[in-house]
């Protein structure tokens, strides 16, 4: 054995082969963009790459085709073309790569090596502040090394701050866009009560939490506003890990044809009926709503699943059934799992510019109190929950604790617990059973046996 094999060899900070075989997948099929799971172009370690790979998502995003002559085209326009090596450079990375079967395990070396440069980095600073003479203690110098490294979590694109005049001028456009046109900010549920309890509907980057006990219409709400958002003509993913498509289904039919879920499930169908699904079957098929119905889905499979929706289709909201029923993370215990979903859920909201609903269960320690009404704190399997989310509503229904009382038939509550930019209130609706449907509450407010059906505080009392 020779000397220099008695020592290790260094591990390769970067793999050129790798990203041009990304690169090369990438310009033979347009489609293997979706096998990425996240790549980016600060991911690749030369330059001339992380040009070819932003030029090629651009078009790709633009739903513009993407290959040789369209990427120095558009490299070209930039005058980056010199820096990406020129036509013969990009000519040489397509014909190297075979195809773009591989490109998902490419794409994880890339990655990886990423995380290594910057792994390396984060070292060489954790170094420099051991060795560096300071004031700083030894206390100090760890909780510095312990933030550096909790940075290399995610490793991409690092935008810079910006000052607050710069920011001034586009919020000031869309509130004079909004006063002129009286376009509300949000997204409409197609419940008034409800868009006005959310100041406009949903959010964009907004994680809104739907909760309750079992069997309260925790689903029925969901899928009943996807519909009414689909319907508006937005695009909606509804990933069910609880139903199966063809139940999701059965339910849409029944909601947008009046129909009986019960009779619809048995066939046992009135001649009246017939017209009414007739007329669901294409009214539901002019919309955009999609149904995912794989179950136990990871984190990674909602996000990737979620962009290559978007990519394709357009996504203005995602639906989760329920948090509960993920799987998959690194945690241990099933609080910090649960917790590391709704943290993963809220920024995929904020990557992708959409509201993200995601629903979760309830414990049992509402029913201890006199009123049954859930709060924050009923929140199951962890806290984190109410931090991460934007909104959190409580679906409430008293007839469930009450099935005695006559008045509360069909009687429902969205108790708003949680609202970062509206007010908290309980939204009285009524709700359609046999037709899993949510509508307005017209009639007079039932009276409860702990007193009044709904409360409201602060801001809220103007609604």
């Amino acid at each position: 054995m020779n000397a220099i094999d008695d020592f290790p060899q260094a591990r390769a900070l970067y793999s050129v082969e790798a990203e041009q075989a990304v690169l090369g997948g990438l310009l033979l099929d347009n489609d293997a963009i979706d096998r990425l799971n996240g790549l980016e172009a600060a991911h690749f370690y030369r330059d001339d790459h992380r040009l070819i790979f932003s030029a090629v998502i651009r078009l790709v995003s633009a739903n513009k085709p993407a290959d040789v002559i369209t990427v120095f085209e558009m490299l070209q326009s930039n005058a980056q073309a010199e820096r990406a090596g020129g036509l013969q450079y990009l000519n040489a990375v397509a014909q190297s790569t075979p195809s773009a079967a591989n490109v998902s395990r490419y794409a994880e070396i890339v990655r990886d090596r990423a995380l290594l440069r910057e792994t390396a980095t984060a070292a060489r600073k954790v170094l420099e502040l051991v060795e560096t003479p300071s004031p700083m203690k030894g206390a100090e110098v760890v909780d510095k090394a312990q933030s550096l490294l909790a940075q290399l979590a995610s490793v991409g694109v690092r935008s810079e701050p910006k000052m607050i005049a710069e920011l001034l001028v586009p919020v000031v456009e869309q509130v004079d866009e909004r006063y002129h046109s009286r376009i509300e900010p949000g997204i409409s549920t197609g419940i008034d009560a409800l868009d006005r309890a959310l100041n406009g509907g949903l959010h964009d980057g907004n994680l809104v939490i739907v909760a309750g006990r079992p069997s309260m219409g925790k689903t029925a709400l969901t899928t009943d506003l996807g519909l009414n958002i689909a319907h508006a003509g937005r695009s909606v993913l509804l990933d069910s890990m609880e139903m199966s498509d063809s139940e999701i289904v059965a339910r849409a039919l029944a909601n947008r044809g009046g129909i009986n879920l019960s009779a619809l499930l048995s066939g046992r169908l009135q001649d009246a009926d017939w017209p009414r699904l007739t007329w669901a079957v294409q009214n539901l098929g002019g919309m955009r709503f999609a149904i995912d119905d794989t179950p136990a889905m990871s984190l990674l499979d909602v996000k990737t699943k979620a962009k290559a929706h978007k990519r394709k289709h357009g996504l203005d909201v995602l639906i989760v059934d329920y948090l509960g029923l993920m799987s998959g993370g690194e945690e241990k215990m099933r609080t910090q799992q649960i917790g590391a979903y709704s943290r993963g859920l809220k920024s995929l909201a904020k990557e992708l510019g959409i509201p993200v609903v995601a629903l979760a269960q309830l414990s049992r320690k509402n029913e201890e109190r006199p009123d049954r009404k859930p709060i924050l704190s009923d929140l199951r399997d962890s806290g984190d929950i109410e931090q991460d989310a934007d909104v959190v509503m409580f679906v409430h229904r008293p007839e469930m604790y009450d099935p005695n009382n006559s008045d509360l038939k069909g009687y429902a509550e969205v108790l708003i617990r949680k609202n970062r930019n509206g007010a908290l209130c309980d939204v009285p609706l009524l709700y359609k059973g046999p037709v899993t449907k949510f509508d307005e509450w017209t009639g007079p407010l039932p009276m409860l046996s702990h007193g009044p059906a709904v409360r409201k505080r602060g801001i809220a009392a103007e609604l």
